[in-house]
C-alpha cells in the first residue's frame, strides 16, 4: 500500500481536529502536521513535503485554491479539498484536485478519496498533470444506473441535479438516475463547458438559451430544451463568464 503523508489546512482549528481524527483510522496515513492558513500552509509544504493536502478552500485572507496555484505546479502535493460550499467544485478541479469532500466529511467518501490520492501517486501523476488536463478536456463520462454502465458524450448534457441519494443527467428525450454525488459528476466535467446554476444544479453553458431576470434581483436561464432554471446570486459571476467565453 503507497503511504500518504498528508498536511491538514483549515482555518478553523475544531475542523483541523477532525480530519485529523477521519484521517487517522485509515492505514498508510501519516499526518505531518496542520496550517491555519495559505501562508502556514507554504511554510509546512517547503518544511514538512507532504504527498496529499487535506485544503479547507473558504480561508480568511487568503483562499485556498490561491495558496495552492502559488506552488509551482510541479512541486505541488496532490490535494483533497475540504469544504462546506458546493459552488468551488470546478474551480477546484480545474487544478486536478483528486477529490471535493463537504463537510461533515462522509467516512467512507474519505477513503474513496484516499484510495483515489494513492493510485495516482503510485502511478506518478502530481499536480501538473492539469496542463495535460487542460489541453485535452474530457469528452465522455462514463456512468452506472440501474441497467448497467452508460457512456454519456458531454455535448449530450443538458443539465445535472441533485436529487435525495441521487444525481439526474438530463439528455435529449432521457433522464439518467445515477446513484452517486453531484460533486463527483462534476469532477468528471469539463470545468469550461459546466458550471452551477445553483447548489443543486450544473449546466451546461452550451445548452443556455438566454438570461432574464425575475424579481428581487434574481435572475433564471431559458436552456434550449425549453427547461428554466433558477440561478443563485452566488454561482452568476462564473455562468457569465463562461457565457462571455
Amino acid at each position: 500500500m503507497t503511504s500518504l503523508r498528508v498536511l491538514v489546512v483549515d482555518d478553523i482549528e475544531l475542523a483541523r481536529q477532525k480530519v485529523v481524527r477521519l484521517l487517522t483510522v485509515n492505514d498508510g496515513i501519516e499526518v505531518i502536521g496542520t496550517a491555519a492558513n495559505g501562508m502556514e500552509m507554504l511554510d509546512a509544504i517547503a518544511r514538512l513535503r507532504p504527498t496529499l493536502l487535506m485544503l479547507d478552500i473558504s480561508m480568511p485572507e487568503q483562499d485556498g485554491i490561491s495558496a495552492l496555484l502559488k506552488i509551482p505546479s510541479e512541486n505541488r502535493p496532490l490535494v483533497i479539498f475540504v469544504t462546506a460550499h458546493e459552488k468551488f467544485a470546478l474551480t477546484a478541479f480545474r487544478v486536478n484536485a483528486v477529490d471535493y469532500l463537504l463537510k461533515p466529511i462522509e467516512p467512507a467518501l474519505l477513503t474513496e478519496g484516499l484510495t483515489r490520492a494513492r493510485r495516482r501517486l503510485a502511478e506518478g501523476m502530481n499536480q501538473n498533470s492539469s496542463k495535460v488536463s487542460a489541453a485535452s478536456p474530457p469528452v465522455r463520462i462514463t456512468v452506472r444506473t440501474d441497467n448497467g454502465l452508460r457512456v454519456v458524450l458531454l455535448d449530450d448534457i443538458n443539465w445535472v441535479e441533485a436529487v435525495r441519494n441521487h444525481v439526474a443527467i438530463h439528455l435529449p428525450g432521457e433522464t439518467l438516475i445515477v446513484r452517486s454525488t453531484l460533486q463527483r459528476i462534476v469532477g468528471q466535467l469539463d470545468p469550461l463547458m459546466f458550471t452551477y446554476a445553483h447548489r443543486s444544479a450544473v449546466v451546461n453553458v452550451r445548452k443556455v438559451r438566454g438570461l432574464r431576470p425575475f424579481g428581487n434581483g434574481d435572475q433564471r436561464m431559458w436552456l434550449h430544451d425549453g427547461t428554466q432554471l433558477w440561478i443563485s446570486r452566488s454561482c452568476r459571476e462564473a455562468l457569465l463568464r463562461l457565457l462571455a467565453g
